[in-house]
């Protein structure tokens, strides 16, 4: 619950309490504004704009942060935390990967899974649950546990399926 600013009956000024998502963004806001201020003037590296654009779809804030920490500014990362916002996502297109966890607050993401895999150009998914799916019912491109993958595991998938839908150069 946010806390309004002002003075405590001790004097110390209250500061207001931002939400998990507004904690999201704001990091993911920091890590930009690092990344293209670390980019040297005139040097042709375009940070974070050259680099891929990461849907994370998952309703739990935290595992979102974590990820968020570990891909920026590598990756552009948009989280959002149900299904119907994946749905609007998927559709304004854009999305080299889409990690997905199907456990969401208003559906199951298998559904949009399996309507990613109908769809001609769609990206690949990387699924990342601590539901295990039935051997190679998926569809999905690749599927790490959830919480017991290392950070350089998850990494490691992300970077391979950049990788290989990266255009060629």
């Amino acid at each position: 619950m946010n806390q309004p600013v002002g003075r405590t009956q001790r004097g110390r000024r209250r500061v207001p309490v931002a939400s998990g998502e507004q904690m999201i963004n704001d990091h993911l806001a920091l890590f930009t504004d690092c990344a293209e201020a670390a980019a040297p003037f005139g040097s042709g590296v375009l940070l974070p704009h050259a680099a891929p654009r990461v849907l994370h779809v998952d309703g739990d804030g935290d595992a979102a942060l974590v990820l968020a920490t570990l891909l920026v500014p590598e990756t552009r990362v948009t989280h959002v935390a149900t299904l119907a916002e994946a749905r609007r996502a998927i559709a304004a297109g854009g999305y080299a990967l889409v990690v997905l966890d199907p456990d969401l607050p208003d559906g199951d993401g298998a559904s949009l899974l399996a309507a990613l895999n109908g769809r001609p150009g769609a990206p690949p998914v990387l699924l990342y649950s601590a539901r295990q799916p039935a051997r190679g019912a998926t569809g999905a491109a690749a599927f790490l546990p959830k919480p017991w993958t290392s950070p350089r595991e998850l990494w490691r998938a992300v970077a391979g399926l950049l990788a290989e839908t990266a255009p060629a150069a």
